[in-house]
């Protein structure tokens, strides 16, 4: 290899960690203005409960496990990319795993598992001493179920994606005894 060439790829891989810590520092941000989100949502709507004498441990219940769950994969998104900031290999096992089983595809799916949980038999009835009613689910007033396809196909995603970087940290690894 020239030494033109060994600068050109130098230079790519200075761009690719300047976009890398571009796009970990978005994920940190986004993270932290997620969980101020929510804590404010999570302490405000306690407090409406609590002062209304009715509290839906429930509704507590499902909004800080999806702040768990989002955060979660917003924090290992970011842990993803802080590993090519600091000039590790992206394909890794250590990142093989972040994408599969530590967090990201099992958080993405859990989410939708609480999602379709949560979902199952929801029906709003709207408080009739407010004045006016509310249609939910287009109108039909039986419980429906939602599935949030999206979340699943990203759950895939993210475990084909664990797939595919640890067939690469295993050809590098093979790679590197060969030479």
């Amino acid at each position: 290899m020239g030494e033109s060439e060994e600068r050109h790829i130098g230079d790519e891989l200075c761009r690719v960690r300047k976009a890398c810590r571009l796009i970990r520092s978005c994920s940190f941000v986004a993270m932290a203005v997620l969980l101020v989100f929510w804590a404010i949502v999570i302490i405000g709507s306690m407090a409406e409960q609590v002062s209304s004498g009715v509290f839906a441990v429930s509704t507590v219940v499902y909004m800080a496990a999806y702040a768990a769950f989002t955060t979660l994969i917003l924090w290992n998104l970011t842990m993803l990319f802080q590993e090519v900031v600091k000039g590790n290999p992206p394909f890794s096992q250590v990142q093989a795993d972040r994408l599969q089983t530590i967090t990201i595809a099992i958080a993405s799916l859990a989410y939708f598992v609480l999602e379709l949980l949560i979902s199952f038999g929801f029906v709003y009835e709207p408080d009739p001493s407010l004045g006016f009613g509310v249609a939910v689910n287009d109108g039909v007033d039986v419980p429906t179920i939602n599935i949030n396809f999206g979340m699943l196909a990203f759950s895939a995603i993210m475990y084909s994606l664990s797939a595919i970087f640890r067939y690469a940290a295993l050809l590098q690894q093979l790679s590197d005894e060969t030479v």
